[in-house]
């Protein structure tokens, strides 16, 4: 594993343990569905990158379902800005289908970017969601 692996893999933990102590419903179900992907997606993937992988698109389809539906039925703003991300990071597979010639390192990146994006949302949603749930005493 390389540098960027173990750094991900401690905000990952970090995040989503912190999701599933302080957040509510919503931040601890999105938290179980990121980690669920992110380890899906290494098992999944051939990592070559030279083209769309079938089955990380439908991981990534899965995990922008699952916090679309959050976004639909949470009162919380941050499951918005995090099915937003994903969506992002759904056009970076179209993009890289759609090319055909996209440099493998810049589509593998486009997907890692994204998902510090969705993760950096979830833990803005669980210490805000947290802040006011706790200060309602």
């Amino acid at each position: 594993m390389a540098l960027f692996d173990y750094l991900f893999a401690a905000a990952l933990i970090a995040i989503c343990g912190t999701a599933a102590w302080r957040g509510g419903q919503d931040e601890r179900l999105a938290a179980g569905a990121i980690a669920v992907a992110a380890i899906l997606s290494p098992i999944v993937s051939a990592r070559h990158f030279d083209g769309p992988e079938l089955s990380l698109v439908l991981v990534d389809l899965g995990l922008f379902a699952t916090l679309g539906a959050i976004a639909l039925r949470s009162r919380a703003f941050w499951p918005i800005w995090a099915a937003g991300f994903q969506l992002c990071t759904l056009a970076g597979h179209f993009a890289a289908a759609k090319s055909g010639s996209m440099v493998p390192a810049a589509y593998a990146e486009t997907l890692a970017i994204w998902s510090y994006a969705v993760m950096t949302s979830l833990l803005v949603g669980t210490l805000l969601e947290g802040h006011r749930n706790h200060g309602r005493g």
